[in-house]
């Protein structure tokens, strides 16, 4: 350890090297009440960290939030911060409330691993597994144009120039499901197929989902199987099965009799 026990050395500037300091424990030691404790400029690489041992660049920092250990900030085309291991983890992070945290867009490149991922938004241009996917509502649902904004429950069908409008007659087999989204059970998953129309709605595909039913061509009770009625966007039930081939809805799960109202339907197209 006696080639460490060396004192500062300044080069001149035709050696390329300003300053070398080598010690047995600490080698620089910057302390500043106000500024930096350590400041590298170059145009090349500002500061430069390796160890043979421990940790290639350390930052502690005992103050709040906005206080950071360590901060990369890139002013141009560049990266804030880089992480490269040829061998291990390029970039670790953990903490006692979050171990990262991204705000913007997030590019994944390679396979995506995780026992937990949550987020509000996020593309994925590859191959995706799971063991489970529990999604957040009770329905797979896709959108698709329509003439208008409707509202969730409504009853659509397909019209003549391909646009889904609500319904108005019983055994309607122009029947394509019900809007995503009423009674406070928003959807599950949600294919957006980006419709090229002024509107659209977001239809459940499969699964539960809440639909507008009216009970006065017949009292509705649990299993009975639902179709399009002559009240506008809303189900009636299925009387005559021959009738509502292909114009199926789904099946009710909980009963509805006297006024119009939301009713909890099982998916179950034909």
């Amino acid at each position: 350890m006696s080639e460490f026990n060396e004192q500062v050395r300044i080069n001149t500037p035709d050696n390329a090297v300003a300053l070398v300091v080598k010690a047995n424990a600490t080698a620089v030691s910057g302390v500043s009440a106000e500024g930096f404790g350590v400041e590298g400029r170059a145009h090349g690489t500002g500061v430069v960290g390796v160890s043979e041992a421990w940790l290639g660049v350390y930052g502690e920092s005992t103050g709040g939030i906005g206080a950071d250990a360590v901060r990369g900030q890139g002013k141009g085309d560049t990266c804030g911060v880089a992480g490269h291991s040829e061998h291990g983890i390029g970039v670790y992070g953990k903490g006692g409330v979050l171990a990262g945290k991204f705000e913007g867009k997030v590019k994944i490149t390679g396979p995506l691993e995780g026992n937990q991922i949550e987020g509000q938004t996020g593309n994925f241009f590859g191959e995706v597994r799971a063991v489970r996917f529990t999604p957040s509502g009770g329905d797979y649902a896709e959108t698709f144009a329509s003439k208008d904004n409707f509202e969730p429950g409504t009853v659509l069908v397909i019209g003549d120039d391909g646009l889904l409008s609500p319904c108005n007659t019983q055994y309607d087999s122009r029947a394509t499901g019900v809007v995503s989204g009423a009674g406070g059970l928003n959807p599950g998953t949600v294919m957006e197929s980006n419709p090229e129309s002024a509107h659209h709605v977001t239809l459940a595909l499969a699964g539960q989902v809440y639909v507008k039913a009216d009970p006065q061509y017949g009292p509705i009770s649990a299993g009975d199987l639902l179709t399009t009625s002559p009240t506008e966007g809303c189900a009636m039930r299925v009387s005559d099965r021959g009738s509502a081939i292909g114009a199926i809805l789904g099946k009710a799960m909980a009963s509805l009799q006297g006024e119009p109202g939301l009713l909890r339907m099982l998916v179950t197209p034909s």
